[in-house]
């Protein structure tokens, strides 16, 4: 039965119609077991996609008469979906509200009806609980296969004697080998956790269907063993199976072997190994039959007998999941911090919902609870309006629009109103023109509710409801990780020009059980915290190190900035202090820009001075990137650019042209729908004597400062402010003046341990000797490749280190035969993401960042940018930082 997501505009929600359905617990006794296990089935696919997904609504056909009160139920539901489901008839349909699955209660990542994977456990062949399974798996991953020293354990024959594991094994090998047995023979052993017998059925190819997978999977996935079918399983008599055409009985045991799904963890990627015989069985001298005999070979990874029974909402179907895609997701966890001591982990896989991400903050900013209260405070009496200065700045502007919404919470006496510009532009979707604004009223003892406002009539108001209602919710959901029963019910209001409202109304109004109200203070935060991940949230630049995705949260003035008006400040010069995020913010106002303007990638346009920065934004598929040579030297294939976004802008130069100029000439093309200009920099960066291109400091206008810092180490930071103060002293030439005067406004981050040593040394061999004894005793610390950078004054410079580090490399390797030294390969930052050492000049560093930065005699092309020069480097290294110097 295929399975669809309906378009049910009366739900925000996933609506899976699994069509009709015999409902109630005598009618399901009495119709066909072939259907009733179908339709068990259908129920039971549809949930567990909901579960994994962020939940939603089961929409079934009943039959006429039915009545849920007096008829029940009677499907046979799966033992984990307790407690997640409620259930409620409607006319002449039957809803169950499924909410999502929670990892903290279950203690694992996924909604699986049947793991599909086996194991022994005694003389039993079991399928591994969901629990089970994890530990199986992680313990693939965590250690080689090993194929040797069975498990001596005991099993007790007929006769109720003890026998020893390994006798039995051993028993076992010896008649896989024998050329024949007799008819009613009794075997001298049993059933163990090695051996397995089987009768044939009565028509043999039901004998692979479902035994002989899970038997080959048990068998596989521990330390092998022998099946033999035709041999008695409690009177241990060899009895056969006369009327079976070996060849193809072979041929279909091998054919079903072979396509069982595995999973490897190992690079070796082995197929199942396993022998097959069929031993004649004689009854005085005459053949009577055959005993069918299979030995299986422990397996390096995982052998399952079909499948993982588990399934997801994806593409609009109910679609099952992949063995690559469960195993990946069960045995997820959190992120290693233990080389980033500076991040807390706020949210963990371990206690959230599936799609959920790890979510860490600074140790030294507001944690999420910290947040929550400031920014998304729970009442205890009366209504909050929040953000303050939007709900304000809207009220102003549009007449009416205050009474509108104090008329909608007339009968609410505590709660809180949270507005946004458009919140389908905050969790992603295109902006609708015609929307003033979104509300999303949460208060105890009701169910959430968004509030749309518009100016307009528009035929896809209802569409536009349901869809930002209900990705909102699953925002909450699955990037929030809200864990209780949630529903978004919106409401949408026309306010006309003459400022009188008028309720949009729904043919009919979304129906949910009392149960998913907010009832409690807990409940209430719990939302309100995922509501600050959601709209505060953003893809670490830690996930490509840590090696799987993570969440930040905004500062206060990245959050500030990020909120402005697009439509109003389509021009912004930004001024940010080193390691205060705006590259981040720059990643992100271009995701905005681009669901405000419903905007394609190839019409937005980043641009930045070095390559490796270009590249690495290029990765991330949200605009073209590319360098500020590039730019002046193209001219067709910027076009299409409706909007740009600049970074690093102190560095750039006039040497091509007034980069300035082109940028303005583009995004000004459309006279009556100026595109976005927004230019970060930071002059305390410059490394050049040149003019930047950069209008006047007085021109900057609209300017913003970004001035908190949270990427360096303590003593890295004291380090950076004292350069700092040297370049605010002595400013190049080409610095505008009164442009170094936001570092006194500088927060800086207190509390993260690091290190920081300049040295000197004789010769450049004795520098890269430190460089590789320093890597191998940081390597065994715990760091990786990736945590390492090693810059050099210019890109030359670095060519000519190459060979030498390398060659140290080596020689420490040969030494002290670390095996460390294999892992160590050096690259320049243009693949910045690999797992390698960056190798490379500061300038192309620049934008980018490691834990552990080596700085290689450091030499300003002039003079008098030296310290800027030294402020580029050293702001790249989070915790650890060595500048080595060559002695005079």
């Amino acid at each position: 039965m295929s399975l669809k997501v309906d378009l049910d505009p009366n739900f925000a929600e996933y609506v899976i119609n699994v069509g009709a359905v015999v409902l109630g617990r005598r009618e399901r006794e009495e119709m066909d077991p072939h259907l009733q296990k179908a339709q068990d089935e259908a129920v039971s696919q549809a949930i567990c996609a909901l579960l994994n997904s962020g939940g939603g609504v089961v929409k079934i056909e009943a039959s006429e008469g039915y009545n849920y009160a007096i008829h029940g139920v009677g499907l046979n539901e799966h033992p984990i979906f307790k407690g997640y489901l409620d259930e409620m008839q409607d006319r002449d349909l039957f809803l169950i509200f499924v909410k999502s699955w929670n990892a903290k209660a279950s203690r694992i990542r996924l909604a699986t009806l049947c793991s599909n994977l086996y194991h022994r456990h005694k003389t039993s062949t079991d399928v591994m609980t969901s629990q089970e399974a994890v530990e199986f798996l992680k313990g693939k991953i965590q250690a080689p296969p090993n194929f040797h020293g069975p498990r001596l354990s005991s099993a007790r024959n007929v006769q109720g004697g003890v026998q020893n594991e390994s006798n039995i094994k051993a028993s076992a090998a010896a008649l896989f080998d024998r050329p024949h047995l007799r008819y009613l023979e009794n075997l001298n052993f049993t059933k163990s956790t090695h051996v397995e017998f089987k009768m044939f059925p009565a028509e043999v190819s039901e004998c692979f269907r479902d035994s002989l997978r899970s038997c080959v999977s048990a068998f596989a996935n521990a330390e092998g063993g022998y099946i033999f079918w035709g041999v008695h399983e409690d009177t241990l008599q060899v009895i056969g199976c006369g009327r079976v055409d070996l060849s193809t009985l072979k041929d279909c045991i091998s054919s079903c072997i072979r396509k069982l799904p595995v999973h490897h963890f190992c690079s070796k990627k082995h197929e199942i190994k396993f022998k097959i015989k069929f031993l004649e069985v004689r009854d005085r001298g005459a053949l009577h039959g055959h005993v069918c005999a299979v030995k299986v070979e422990p397996f390096c990874c995982a052998v399952f007998a079909k499948q993982p029974s588990s399934w997801q909402v994806k593409d609009n179907c109910v679609t099952q999941l992949t063995i690559k895609e469960w195993v990946a997701w069960m045995t997820e966890e959190d992120p290693d911090l233990s080389r980033f001591s500076e991040m807390l982990l706020e949210l963990s896989l371990s206690s959230t919902t599936p799609r959920s991400r790890a979510v860490c903050t600074h140790k030294n900013l507001e944690c999420l609870k910290e947040q929550q209260r400031c920014y998304f405070p729970v009442p205890s009496d009366g209504i909050l309006y929040r953000p303050e200065s939007l709900y304000k700045e809207l009220f102003s502007q549009h007449k009416g629009l205050r009474n509108l919404i104090h008329k909608q919470l007339r009968n609410i006496t505590q709660g809180i109103l949270v507005f946004s510009r458009s919140w389908a532009v905050d969790v992603g979707l295109p902006e609708e023109q015609g929307v003033i604004c979104d509300a999303l009223l949460l208060s105890q003892y009701t169910k959430p509710v968004l509030i749309t406002v518009f100016r307009e009539h528009s035929p896809r108001w209802k569409d536009y409801c349901v869809r930002v209602a209900h990705a909102l919710k699953l925002k909450l959901v699955n990037t929030g990780g809200y864990t209780e029963k949630l529903c978004i019910i919106p409401f949408a209001f026309l306010l006309s020009s003459d400022a009188a409202p008028t309720g949009l109304c729904y043919s009919e109004p979304q129906r949910y059980p009392e149960s998913y109200r907010l009832m409690t203070m807990r409940q209430m935060e719990a939302l309100l915290q995922s509501l600050v991940i959601v709209v505060r949230g953003f893809r670490s630049l830690l996930s490509e190190e840590l090696g799987s995705e993570v969440l930040n949260l905004l500062t206060d003035k990245q959050y500030e900035l990020l909120s402005k008006n697009l439509r109003k400040t389509r021009e912004l010069f930004v001024h940010g202090l080193p390691g205060s995020g705006k590259t981040i913010l720059a990643l992100k106002i271009m995701e905005k820009i681009s669901n405000v303007f419903h905007c394609q990638p190839s019409e937005i346009l980043y641009i930045c001075e070095n390559k490796p920065l270009q590249e690495y934004v290029s990765h991330r598929n949200i605009c073209r990137a590319m360098t500020r040579k590039a730019f002046m030297r193209n001219s067709a294939d910027v076009e299409k650019i409706k909007h740009i976004i600049i970074d690093e802008a102190q560095n750039f130069r006039l040497e091509n042209g007034s980069w300035y100029k082109k940028a303005k000439a583009i995004i000004r093309k459309e006279k009556e729908c100026p595109g976005i200009l927004w230019i970060f920099l930071d002059y305390f960066q410059t490394s050049h004597l040149e003019h930047s291109g950069l209008p006047y400091l007085r021109n900057q206008y609209p300017r913003e400062a970004l001035t908190r810092v949270v990427r360096n180490a303590d003593p890295i930071a004291n380090y950076l402010q004292e350069i700092m103060h040297e370049v605010r002293e002595n400013p190049p030439p080409n610095i505008p003046t009164g442009s170094l005067q936001m570092l006194p406004e500088a927060e800086w981050a207190q509390g993260v341990p690091g290190h920081l040593e300049t040295m000197e040394y004789s010769s450049l061999e004795e520098i890269v000797a430190c460089i590789a004894e320093k890597c191998q005793l940081l390597l065994r610390e715990g760091y990786s490749c990736k945590d390492i950078a090693v810059l050099c004054s210019t890109a030359n410079e670095a060519e000519i280190y190459r060979s030498l580090l390398q060659r140290a490399m080596r020689k420490r390797k040969s030494s002290e035969s670390n095996e460390e030294s294999n892992l160590i390969r050096l690259r320049n930052a243009s693949d910045v993401t690999g797992n390698h050492m960056v190798l490379d000049s500061v300038r192309r560093f620049s934008g980018l960042e490691r834990n552990i930065v080596f700085g290689i005699d450091p030499q300003a092309a002039e003079p008098a940018v030296f310290h800027n020069f030294l402020l580029c480097l050293a702001s790249r290294a989070r915790k650890h930082l060595y500048i080595l110097k060559i002695s005079n």
